[in-house]
């Protein structure tokens, strides 16, 4: 056991190492002493805490998460695995590349990120429309598409598809300052919330994938060209 703990803290050391190192890479003189020294004796072991450490190490501070001032209600929605993946449309072939581990770490940073775009983005509706910005639901889209949720992607995608962007210059299409889009309140929040709900499922067994979710994992065979011939 002595051992194993001793190879566990090795691999964790090294891990915070490699982040460092990668940190530094193209990083001037100045600039590269300024940042954690890979070799400091980190007290951490936890990989939460490690990193909470080299993030506020001599003076740096932890980034805080806004305060949402919309709450994206989870109540009546589908607790059923199977419904929730056909709501959703979650494709889970990432996430089933990663080891239980890291995709329970990755689906907790997740599951708060999406509620606080959502939050986000209802903040920006005028008031007595269905009219939000631009920037706030382009934000709120990356983040579900980056992870396959197709669903609610699929509504952010419809707003956008009704507005003209002739007058916004395309050298800049990441920020559309003052632009509205048309969206499906309803739709929107009923897809957020499903996503939302199968995203805690997935949290509440550490990283566990529903069963749901085999059936629908894209696996591609390898094969060496030359195979075929």
């Amino acid at each position: 056991r002595g051992a194993g703990q001793t190879s566990n803290q090795q691999a964790l050391r090294q891990g915070a190492v490699e982040l460092v190192n990668k940190l530094l890479m193209g990083r001037t003189k100045k600039a590269k002493e300024e940042l954690p020294d890979p070799d400091e004796n980190w007290k951490s072991k936890d990989p939460k805490a490690l990193a909470y450490e080299i993030a506020t190490f001599m003076g740096g501070t932890w980034p805080e998460r806004p305060v949402r001032k919309v709450q994206l209600s989870l109540e009546g929605v589908p607790t059923d695995d199977e419904e929730l993946f056909a709501l959703t449309k979650l494709n889970p072939t990432l996430l089933s590349e990663m080891t239980i581990k890291t995709r329970f770490l990755f689906l907790e940073v997740f599951l708060e990120d999406i509620q606080d775009v959502y939050s986000e983005v209802m903040e920006t509706l005028e008031p007595g429309t269905n009219l939000v910005t631009y920037d706030s639901l382009r934000k709120f889209k990356h983040l579900t598409v980056s992870l396959s949720f197709d669903a609610v992607s699929d509504v952010c995608q419809a707003a956008f598809d009704a507005v003209s962007f002739d007058e916004f210059p395309e050298v800049a299409p990441d920020e559309r300052p003052g632009l509205v889009v048309p969206l499906d309140l309803a739709q929107f929040t009923k897809h957020a919330a499903a996503a939302t709900a199968l995203v805690k499922m997935m949290v509440d067994t550490e990283g566990e994938l529903p069963p749901a979710a085999e059936p629908r994992i894209i696996r591609v065979e390898k094969k060496f060209y030359y195979d075929d011939i």
